[in-house]
């Protein structure tokens, strides 16, 4: 009895993960599919979920009359930046949170965490400010600096730099290493899954940016793949299979991105026991 029990439980188990699987994939595939139709196959009264007639026509536009390519290598540096500056500073501060002590280290990383609860949308008009003040409207560090130093990566950073063996730095200092050698040869090494988390955490925070790149970028040249794709609601009319043409290609890189880092990434949740 017990072992049927268990038999139903596991089959329920399965079709609710295959729910949630559906759930999750079933944008994806309408975004795809949609992107494949005739734009008059897509506004029809009769909207037919796979297309009556393929054409990669809307693939083609996006690449030939808009500045999408301009927009994915924006995307693509500011991300890149964001994501390098990110590593520099969080992985010192995690580090030092996590092992070295000194007076106010709790409170003073408990006021780092704050940072998390605060609406980025209430900064907007001091940044700007500031950033105007210091001329770098309409630059790519405006859209970078905002975005650089997760709260939440230097979390992760130091519960994972914590589980390192003390024994380890001891051993190091008995040797004659210094601080800043045992960070560079012992500590980021042992932490690479973790550097990874942190890694595509920042590039997909960073690429699905969208209100502060408007607001900072004002050339059609300098916008990102986010604003440019917004933008085609008003240099072409609502096209909507040319927009999801679009969001399909400014996916693609994320894509890429998470399947590199997808070792890492399970190798980080399961070593540091940090969980969803």
């Amino acid at each position: 009895m017990t072992t049927s029990r268990n038999s139903a439980g596991r089959i329920l188990l399965r079709i609710f993960e295959l729910f949630i699987l559906a759930v999750w994939v079933f944008p994806f595939l309408w975004m795809v599919l949609t992107s494949l139709h005739l734009e008059d196959e897509v506004v029809a009264k009769t909207f037919h979920f796979f297309p009556q007639h393929p054409t990669l026509a809307n693939y083609i536009k996006a690449f030939t009359s808009t500045y999408i390519l301009n927009w994915l290598l924006n995307s693509i540096v500011i991300a890149g930046l964001t994501m390098v500056m990110t590593l520099i500073v969080d992985a010192p501060i995690a580090y030092a949170f996590a092992k070295i002590k000194f007076k106010g280290r709790n409170i003073l990383f408990w006021m780092v965490m704050a940072g998390m609860m605060v609406p980025f949308q209430v900064l907007i008009i001091p940044l700007y400010l500031q950033f105007n003040s210091y001329g770098l409207i309409n630059n790519f560090m405006a859209a970078v600096l905002p975005r650089v130093s997760l709260p939440i990566g230097i979390f992760i950073l130091k519960q994972f730099f914590e589980g390192i063996p003390d024994a380890l730095e001891e051993s190091a200092f008995i040797d004659g290493a210094n601080r800043f050698k045992i960070f560079r040869s012992i500590i980021l090494p042992l932490g690479s899954s973790a550097l990874a988390t942190v890694t595509i955490l920042s590039f997909i925070n960073s690429w699905n940016d969208f209100l502060w790149p408007l607001i900072v970028l004002n050339d059609t040249e300098k916008y990102t793949i986010t604003v440019g794709i917004a933008n085609f609601q008003g240099s072409h009319g609502t096209q909507y299979a040319l927009i999801l043409a679009g969001a399909v290609i400014a996916s693609v890189p994320q894509f890429i991105f998470y399947v590199i880092f997808r070792k890492q990434i399970v190798e980080s949740i399961a070593l540091s026991g940090i969980k969803g």
